[in-house]
């Protein structure tokens, strides 16, 4: 869980808003700052950020690009956000870290910043419960999909699975109750077999329509 050292508050405001006053008030080291101004955040180690909702928050059919491409490059939430125009499971599977909505009390959005600064998400139990269970679902699809040719043998088609889970050559190791040179030996073998250079190649070529 990745801790943050530093809230910025991304805004067109000038005056100080009172997200940022409620930070100051908790200890949390804050500043405030121009949208335009985002892609200096890269050079800021243990940064959060926080957008203010806006009318070019949201789009159609998720969050505008403008903001999708500030989360890309820094840890990002929404703060004093429209409950109708802001979908919490949109926003957990953008990849952002949380909403405060602005009908929110000054205790919560206080207990919001700091959880977030701790390295949590901040969204509802049945917010990341909905998000869990689409995960589920979208793994036990991925898996169904995944039909490996025969020229991987049973136990690399295992490793391979596995690997397609995100598991690492310990985890692989633990689960098939091998060593982990013998884990080595079957993923050089397969990423030879598949001309995978990396995990990530074996995983697309894994999802590719083998005959």
């Amino acid at each position: 869980m990745e801790r943050f050292s530093r809230l910025v508050l991304l805004t067109d405001e000038t005056t100080p808003l009172s997200t940022y006053r409620h930070a100051k008030t908790v200890g949390i080291d804050v500043e405030q700052c121009s949208v335009n101004a985002f892609s200096q955040l890269h050079h800021y180690k243990g940064v959060l950020a926080g957008y203010q909702f806006s009318s070019d928050t949201t789009a159609k059919k998720g969050f505008s690009a403008r903001l999708l491409s500030i989360s890309r490059q820094v840890p990002l939430f929404v703060f004093h956000a429209e409950r109708q125009l802001v979908d919490p499971n949109r926003a957990i599977f953008a990849g952002l870290r949380g909403v405060i909505y602005s009908d929110e009390q000054a205790e919560m959005i206080k207990r919001a910043l700091q959880s977030m600064m701790a390295g949590q998400l901040y969204y509802a139990r049945n917010v990341m419960s909905d998000a869990l269970d689409a995960l589920f679902q979208l793994r036990e699809q991925s898996n169904r999909r995944i039909k490996l040719p025969a020229l991987l043998t049973d136990q690399e088609q295992r490793v391979s699975r596995l690997i397609a889970e995100g598991a690492r050559n310990k985890e692989i190791a633990e689960q098939l109750q091998i060593s982990a040179n013998t884990v080595k030996v079957h993923v050089s073998a397969i990423f030879k077999k598949t001309h995978s250079r990396n995990r990530t190649e074996l995983v697309r070529w894994l999802q590719e329509p083998h005959e």
